[in-house]
């Protein structure tokens, strides 16, 4: 009995930093002080009796819970920054998850319900003149534990837990791109809790997939659908909540709001996502967890299910099928149908529907072909996004992020339908889907048919307003209207009886107008806002998306401008802009919005958005380049410019040596390119260039 007591004395005796960084264990530091000439005063059992018979509580704070630091487990420091490697190649490979998912439609809908909820108290982008790949970004208070599972088996694997440790460290750092692990804490099958993410109390994870903020991950190391976490690894998890319970001051056996639903403040990955994390044995035994933690209980053994040997391969079997929603005579990897393969639409539209892939015992390395394609006809067009823009599907279907094993992802297809009605068939992944094209086109005006072959407009009389395309009434509810002059080629048309619409330079959303205007006819495209801005050629796909979110709200809010009676630029007019740059803004309608998915993402992901002082709309100017410093309104020549103290002259490190290119004054193309390179949102860029501005939705 001494001779144990002893080992146990001289383990903590040898190991300072347990004493020094236990959270729950002498916090003076007198304390720390009198234990350590205590503990180095020992040489004989007898001692050991005596101070075990004056402090007991020296002998139950001699655990072996500590955190495994980063440096003491081997993590490789320069995986955080930027090395060799360009920042806009660091982006792209920030964007692991596919952004048209309905995960993601649910996230944008309570960042617009919770826009608090969605804020870091700081963002942290360089460390010294070091800049980190991923930004560390800080929550404003932690309010959920998450629990989590690696999904990769150690049952077998004869790996230390240290090793794993450095293989899951390089997987999320490298593999999925992120410059760092994505969970905060990880906790080995021996017990060891190994220190995660790097920056310390309240940064954010990568854990919980737009549910970062706000929240704490701790994942255990194994597949706990398949094996069982061992006790010291539960015991290690109670350890680790209790102290992070009260490092937060959070309440274990309690609940709170997050993104507008009450969940306990200790729940598994499943509870915030359609997901099996943190598998089966763990998240049947949380209930258990949750009440030894609320009971400072780290110590008590955690008894799971149990599963007779006789029935349990097949047991599991359909608990895996149940959890996947597949059923039991389909196969558990591959594609399976996500909704209806009936899909209807009109000639020319484009829809979106899901596919989800479902992967077996082994992850799947992002962008790995998990589909052939084929279809009936060429003229149906099918595309998927990756990353933050869309490509077209020729032959196969890539995975857009790393899936775990046994685990289901969602991946959203875009199809546009062919201009001919039919029925129209495609087999992905051997799931076939039949696309019934009927109706007439409603939303874009159809402006040419053979070369060579004029269309005219019939039964037009001059000065009269002539209806070339019904607009989508519904849309047009929805939304601010906008009248564009279009540009044609024949320029010399007296009449609209005259107009050639093949002269037009493209396909146009909403209602086409003919007008004759001082004598010469004129065409105005009427249409909703939104899609005007759509079919804005401000802002290619080349560019990146953050950059476009930024220029279409500038765009939109230039076009309210001058959408409000006292502000109009064109007065005494029937339109309200110009397709020409030089006047309004370089407008292309569906020729451009078609070619250039990513941009029309990111005018309706801005939907409404317009940059405000108060309650009045900015005129916004941008341009394309500067050498080094914006101009301010004064400098361009513009005289009495309003708002002007929002544009006065700051640097533009980004656009440093480039030549002017453009009036200078506002948001730069290439400066916006640059802050958007380093990782800042569309909103942070606007407040860089118009200060002193909020965004609000346009009215």
């Amino acid at each position: 009995m001494i001779s144990a007591m002893i080992r146990s004395c001289i383990q903590y005796a040898e190991r300072p930093l347990q004493v020094r960084k236990h959270p729950l264990v002498h916090r003076s530091p007198a304390g720390r002080r009198r234990m350590q000439k205590l503990l180095r005063g020992i040489s004989s059992g007898l001692l050991i009796t005596t101070i075990l018979a004056l402090f007991p509580v020296a002998a139950e704070a001699a655990n072996p819970y500590r955190v495994i630091s980063r440096s003491e487990w081997g993590a490789d420091e320069s995986f955080l920054y930027v090395n060799g490697e360009s920042e806009r190649e660091i982006t792209d490979n920030d964007k692991t998850s596919d952004p048209e998912t309905k995960r993601e439609k649910d996230c944008a809908q309570a960042h617009e319900k919770y826009p608090d909820e969605f804020v870091p108290a700081r963002t942290v982008r360089k460390n010294g003149d070091k800049t980190y790949r991923w930004a560390l970004q800080y929550s404003k208070d932690v309010k959920l534990l998450v629990v989590h599972h690696t999904a990769i088996q150690v049952t077998g694997d004869d790996r230390s837990a240290e090793e794993r440790m450095r293989a899951l460290y390089q997987m999320h750092a490298n593999g999925n791109g992120w410059g760092d692990i994505g969970y905060h804490y990880v906790v080995g099958d021996d017990g060891k809790i190994f220190e995660g993410k790097a920056g310390g109390d309240y940064v954010a994870g990568g854990h919980v997939y737009c549910g970062n903020l706000g929240t704490v991950g701790i994942s255990l190391m194994g597949n706990f659908d398949v094996e069982k976490p061992t006790q010291a690894q539960m015991r290690s998890l109670q350890w680790l909540l209790i102290t992070l319970g009260k490092r937060y001051k959070i309440d274990p056996d309690g609940t709170t709001l997050f993104h507008g639903k009450e969940v306990q403040t200790v729940l598994g990955h499943r509870n915030l996502l359609p997901t099996d994390c943190p598998g089966f044995y763990v998240a049947e035994t949380l209930n258990q967890v949750r009440t030894n933690v609320a009971r400072s209980d780290y110590s008590t053994a955690i008894r799971f299910p149990v599963v007779t040997k006789s029935k349990s391969a097949g047991i599991l079997a359909k608990l895996q099928k149940a959890r996947l929603g597949v059923k039991n005579d389909e196969p558990l990897t591959g594609v399976i149908a996500s909704g209806s393969t009936e899909i209807e639409g009109r000639p020319g539209d484009s829809a979106i529907f899901a596919i989800q892939y479902r992967s077996g015992n082994a992850g799947v390395n992002r962008r790995t072909r998990i589909a052939d394609v084929s279809r009936s006809s060429n003229r149906l067009g099918l595309s998927q996004e990756l990353g933050s823009r869309d490509i077209a599907i020729r032959s196969d279907v890539l995975l857009p992020e790393y899936l775990r094993p046994r685990s289901v992802q969602t991946i959203r297809l875009k199809v546009r339908y062919p201009i001919e009605p039919g029925t129209y068939t495609a087999t992905i992944g051997g799931v076939e889907y039949t696309f019934n094209v009927t109706g007439r086109r409603t939303r874009a005006a159809q402006l040419s048919s053979k070369r060579n072959q004029a269309l005219q407009i019939a039964n037009c009389k001059d000065s009269a307003i002539c209806n070339l395309q019904s607009s989508d009434k519904a849309q047009e509810e929805k939304s601010v209207l906008i009248r564009i002059r279009l540009s044609t080629r024949e320029t010399g048309a007296t009449s609209c009886a005259a107009v050639n619409l093949n002269a037009l330079k493209s396909q146009y959303r909403g209602t086409l107008e003919c007008k004759v205007l001082d004598g010469k006819a004129a065409i105005i495209n009427e249409l909703p806002i939104e899609d005007y801005l759509a079919g804005l050629a401000e802002e290619p796909d080349t560019e990146p998306y953050e950059k476009q979110r930024a220029f279409a709200i500038a765009a939109r809010t230039y076009a309210a401008f001058y959408l409000q009676n006292d502000q109009r630029k064109f007065p005494g007019m029937p339109y309200d802009g110009d397709d020409s740059p030089a006047r309004f803004q370089s407008y292309k309608g569906m020729s451009f919005e078609l070619k250039n998915p990513s941009w029309v993402k990111a005018v309706r992901n801005t939907a409404a958005q317009v940059l405000m002082i108060g309650d009045a709309l900015i005129k916004p100017p941008y341009f394309s380049s500067d050498d080094g410093r914006t101009r301010s309104p004064e400098e361009a020549g513009w005289n009495n410019f309003p708002n002007a103290e929002i544009f006065k002259s700051k640097p533009d490190p980004w656009c440093k040596g480039m030549s002017m290119a453009g009036h200078g004054v506002g948001m730069s193309g290439c400066g916006a390119e640059g802050q958007a390179e380093e990782g800042k949102t569309g909103e942070q860029i606007l407040e860089y260039y118009y200060p002193g501005t909020v965004i609000k939705d346009i009215k």
